[in-house]
């Protein structure tokens, strides 16, 4: 076999190591747009509505009643942007996912505050490198500082003070920007030019193109729907 024939084989050999990765990361990236183009609008809202009422909050002097409302935002974004559809993008069930997203959150442990920088990183983003506009960590501000001055003011009724609504919003507009964007320009949601997670832009040449439209779900209805079969239950 000549120098030729190897640099051949080698060649084929790499192209189809590179087809085998490309149809696998599409695979896995599947079910995440599928899940995001049904339920991101809803998120989105949910998320927004928090944001808003916590600057309005904010503005006449409620800061603890901010707090909790962009700590909310925060727990919003992180189960229903990234840890559900994340772990179901790894082939893991419903059930699984909200297991796993109610572990990130409540972060007892190092282990289970570790889960979401280990899901991010296999998306290629270090979540820990986020950071503020004062240069500090976001995560380690949101895990250290934000979901305990929360509880504090709404188990322990602690005061909730004007810096500590600051920074949880902040928290959340950094997660939103550094973390949930890039992943949906990834998969190829195009939110800043139709503002709709169901609405996507073609990636050829749009003029052709017509824009792609997704049903719309939400999220927030099945924890509605399994609230009420409970209360029923109970009764």
């Amino acid at each position: 076999m000549s120098a030729h024939d190897d640099i051949f084989r080698y060649e084929e050999e790499e192209a189809m190591d590179q087809f085998l990765a490309e149809q696998l990361r599409q695979l896995a990236e599947a079910p995440v747009f599928t899940y995001l183009a049904r339920n991101g609008d809803a998120i989105e809202e949910r998320v927004q509505q928090c944001i808003a009422e916590a600057a309005a909050l904010s503005n006449v002097g409620f800061h603890g009643a901010a707090l909790v409302r962009s700590a909310a935002g925060l727990e919003i974004a992180i189960r229903f942007y990234l840890a559900r559809p994340l772990v179901q993008g790894a082939f893991l069930s419903e059930e699984w996912a909200a297991l796993l997203s109610t572990k990130i959150l409540n972060g007892r442990t190092a282990e289970d505050r570790d889960l979401l920088p280990a899901i991010l990183r296999n998306w290629g983003i270090n979540i820990t490198t986020v950071t503020l506009v004062d240069g500090r960590q976001m995560w380690e501000r949101v895990l250290g500082h934000v979901w305990l001055r929360r509880n504090d003011y709404v188990h322990k009724g602690a005061l909730g003070s004007k810096d500590d609504a600051r920074l949880a919003a902040e928290c959340l507009d950094a997660l939103l920007k550094q973390v949930v964007a890039p992943i949906a320009k990834r998969l190829g949601f195009t939110r800043e030019e139709t503002g709709k997670w169901s609405v996507v832009l073609s990636s050829h040449d749009r003029r052709i193109n017509p824009p792609i439209k997704y049903d719309t779900d939400s999220p927030f209805k099945d924890a509605a729907d399994k609230g009420d079969r409970q209360g029923q239950h109970d009764k």
